[in-house]
């Protein structure tokens, strides 16, 4: 009861599913108890260290935090391996919280390092807890989960920001030193939270920790495991390579920002208890914008533009703040506004998008990645953008030329931010490209069309031929003959051939031309070395049957086989059909096979296709079109039809268009156009698919899917594709619709099975029409994930669709690919159904 409520009550706030309102209230108040007292200890830093130390030597505190993040990230990893997530992550959080009271009394003591070295540790606290809290959400979710999620839990740790940075500007003039005591009782309640996490997680999965027990007892390979294994992991992985490379570029950038802005308020504001005051109040301030963008548009934002996009929105904007304090940066609402825009970004989408892009990646290389990027190459960034700084300070503009003031500096760091934010902007770019190669890894292929197995894995025509010749032997020596000369002249009368054609070779022997062959060994093909060579013999061949003579004695023949109608001249035609394709295209006797196409043996016929695709006479061509009527001569005009190629797309075209032809034999057409993969076929097939002619619909698509699957360069018209796109997903929600409807009113099992099959139907041909104008293999990986894997699996594939398709389409294709129960499911698109004259 008491978990039904808290559904219901989240579900006002954030798109989440049953089972899920635990470990998301968890995980939002975990980051809650983190950032609360973060933001405690962050104002506290920042004033301490410009009252004492002043804004001039901040490069400096930036860049002992690196040197120092890059002893502890080895001291780190060595941990990570010998103890279990639940103990390191509470030993974590116990240590802060008592080193948080330990730096009070430090403080009482009035020791000069103390700024400095508080810096340094309020830097490790929050890369470590933070880290260690994302790293623990990757565990628990997958990228569609987090998409739909983090924007709550998210939340839980700006609102403990606001929180943490309006109680220090309430009590930072009067009772500053109180501040850290509550801090380090905010962390002793974050562990109890902490331990619940991980009794669900234990409870919900088996323990997925990276480091078990069996790693403990590896000594071996824990000596291995540390800050240069890390490196090497970030190093030799090209995806981990770019994400380092964004992290870089946005800690450099921001380490400007955080420069420029503190350099301002250094000089607008002087006393200590106002510069806590104020960094209390404007810290929490920072936070409220981003608060409700992550709380109520994060998820939104994510879904709607896609990761690309959002990668592209902290740079730009930051570009803008930059261009502002650049040019006045006196003013001291540009030193606010800059820094707004870096810590409202920074701490929502910017920190969602970046911890999506480590979901996909393998849990043995996210741990190390994770480590080495988020706990050390951020720091390790500042630490450059502090010799940067550094340099332009103290050595390009040096304090001692008096004709250089601050303003001249905060205005040259602003263009060299300029110049970074630029290659920020390209790497962010190229890191969405790879991210959606890592999720399609994810997608096994599970099968690949038949057709294209077959045409890939078997040469028919010549397995065709060989069957043929062995089933001729029995029939007629003439046939046998012509057919071993057949594979003579294709040079395919290899020794494995010759053994399997010659099998029981004594039962027959052959005559007239077969006499060639013939030989006095009980083989019907005896070795080249006593016979004419295989060239020579073809030679002789062609020669023989150019001759006139030839030719008027064969037409003799052929007309006497031609007029007889009786059945007995079945084989006398199957053998005249055969010796026609063995002469020249321009021979005046393959006039003859016209004839022969029309006659009514299927058999007869067969052997007149085969010869009219050899020869590719166009005068044949609508013989052959309505030999795609018959069952029996269908796949054998098909692929005749499909030999004589591009030549003939215009001839079929008609065939396809033509309204008064049946409806069977047009399917046919379509479909041997899929076999002559050119850019006219797929045209020609897309016109008539723009036709709404719906008893076409399913061979036109798989037709166009034929081409495409093939050849994935060929462009099939967009406008027209996306159209019939829209209107078969419109009908699979009317049979969805129906169908529910149906069964609420009455049990029909009997038209489940049915329904079940126009539903698998409608959804093969909306991924066939996708695959048409997206990418070919990518959405066919996604789409035999989704039919036949995992829950993960097929969140996985509708992450990759969601970085494939635009918004129009995922808005109206992800109710039926999602996982959602039928009744949500049939909500969805009853809502979406009714909205679809407006969508189109």
């Amino acid at each position: 009861m008491a978990k039904n409520l808290l559904n219901r009550v989240l579900s006002r706030f954030v798109e989440i599913k049953p089972g899920e309102e635990v470990i998301a209230s968890l995980l939002f108040l975990y980051l809650f108890l983190i950032m609360f007292p973060y933001y405690i200890i962050k104002p506290y830093r920042d004033a301490k260290y410009l009252i004492e130390l002043t804004s001039a030597r901040l490069p400096y505190a930036y860049l002992l935090t690196a040197l120092f993040m890059g002893f502890f990230v080895h001291f780190y990893t060595k941990l990570q391996v010998r103890i279990q997530r639940r103990v390191l992550i509470i030993s974590s959080v116990t240590f802060f919280a008592l080193t948080c009271l330990l730096s009070r009394w430090l403080f009482n003591l009035d020791l000069s390092w103390m700024p400095l070295a508080f810096w340094v540790w309020a830097n490790t606290f929050v890369v470590v807890l933070i880290t260690q809290f994302w790293i623990l959400v990757n565990d628990i979710f997958n990228p569609r989960e987090v998409k739909r999620l983090i924007g709550f839990f998210g939340s839980g740790g700006l609102f403990g920001g606001i929180l943490g940075g309006l109680l220090t500007g309430l009590l930072g003039r009067d009772m500053p030193d109180i501040v850290l005591i509550i801090a380090s009782g905010l962390l002793v309640l974050s562990i109890f939270v902490v331990n619940h996490i991980f009794i669900w997680q234990r409870k919900k999965s088996p323990p997925d920790d990276k480091v078990d027990h069996k790693h403990r007892e590896r000594g071996a390979e824990q000596v291995k495991v540390g800050f240069i294994d890390c490196f090497n992991t970030v190093r030799k992985n090209y995806y981990l390579k770019l994400l380092a490379g964004v992290v870089t570029l946005t800690f450099i950038v921001s380490t400007f920002i955080d420069w420029q802005s503190k350099t301002v308020i250094d000089i607008k504001i002087e006393r200590m208890d106002e510069k806590l005051e104020f960094f209390g109040f404007f810290h929490a301030a920072l936070l409220v914008i981003p608060f409700f963008i992550s709380i109520f548009m994060s998820s939104n934002i994510l879904k709607r533009y896609g990761i690309r996009v959002t990668l592209l929105l902290f740079p730009l904007v930051l570009l803008l703040c930059i261009f502002g304090i650049g040019y006045r940066p006196e003013i001291f609402v540009f030193a606010l506004a800059i820094k707004a825009g870096d810590k409202s970004l920074s701490f929502s989408i910017n920190q969602y998008v970046r911890e999506l892009l480590y979901i996909p990646i393998s849990p043995e290389l996210k741990y190390k990645a994770k480590v080495f990027i988020d706990m050390f190459l951020n720091r390790f960034a500042k630490g450059v953008g502090a010799l940067i700084l550094l340099f332009l300070v103290y050595i390009f503009l040096p304090p001692e030329n008096w004709q250089w003031d601050w303003r001249d500096k905060v205005q040259l760091v602003s263009i060299i931010a300029v110049i970074f934010i630029g290659a920020w902007l390209l790497l962010n770019l190229k890191v969405s490209k790879e991210y959606t190669n890592i999720v399609k890894q994810k997608l096994d292929v599970k099968w690949d069309r038949g057709d294209r197995l077959v045409a890939e894995k078997m040469d028919v025509d010549y397995t065709k031929l060989v069957f043929d010749t062995i089933e001729s032997r029995e029939r007629s020596s003439v046939l046998y003959a012509m057919h071993l000369y057949d594979l003579i002249k294709q040079d395919k009368l290899t020794p494995e051939v010759r053994k399997l054609i010659s099998y029981k070779a004594d039962e027959r022997r052959v005559a007239s031309l077969g006499g060639l062959f013939e030989s006095g060994e009980t083989t019907l093909i005896p070795e080249t070395d006593d016979m004419l060579g295989e060239e020579v013999l073809e030679k002789e061949v062609q020669e023989i049957m150019s001759l006139d003579v030839y030719q008027e004695v064969m037409k003799g023949y052929i007309d006497k086989v031609l007029v007889d109608k009786t059945n007995e001249t079945k084989t006398s035609k199957m053998e005249v059909a055969k010796a026609i394709g063995l002469m020249e295209s321009d021979s005046p006797l393959a006039q003859k096979l016209e004839e022969l196409l029309e006659d009514e043996s299927p058999e007869v016929s067969k052997y007149a296709i085969e010869s009219a695709a050899r020869l590719k006479r166009r005068e044949l061509v609508p013989g052959l079109i309505y030999k795609l009527d018959n069952p029996l001569t269908r796949e054998d005009a098909s692929a005749a039809l499909e030999k004589y190629g591009e030549r003939i797309v215009g001839t079929l075209s008609d065939y396809l268009g033509d309204y008064d032809e049946d409806v069977g034999l047009r399917k046919e057409v379509a479909s041997v156009l899929a076999r002559i993969p050119i850019q006219d076929s797929a045209d020609l097939l897309a016109w008539e698919l723009a036709e709404e002619n719906e008893d076409m619909d399913n061979e036109l698509i798989d037709a166009l899917d034929r081409i495409r699957s093939g050849q994935p360069d060929i462009q099939v018209q967009a406008e027209i594709i996306k159209t019939k796109i829209f209107k078969e997903i419109k009908r699979y929600y009317q049979i969805l619709i129906n169908s529910y409807e149906t069964k609420s009113e009455v049990k029909r099992p009997e038209m489940s099975g049915k329904l079940s099959e126009d539903l698998a139907a409608s959804m093969m041909n909306i991924f066939k029409l996708l695959g048409l104008i997206y990418p070919h293999e990518d959405i066919f990986r996604a789409y035999q994930n989704i039919r036949t894997a995992t829950k993960d699996s097929i969140d996985y594939a509708v992450e990759l669709l969601d970085n494939i398709l635009p918004k129009d389409i995922r808005d109206v294709i992800f109710p039926l690919i999602e996982d959602l129960s039928l009744e949500e499911r049939v909500k969805k698109c009853r809502v979406l159904f009714k909205a679809f004259p407006k969508m189109q």
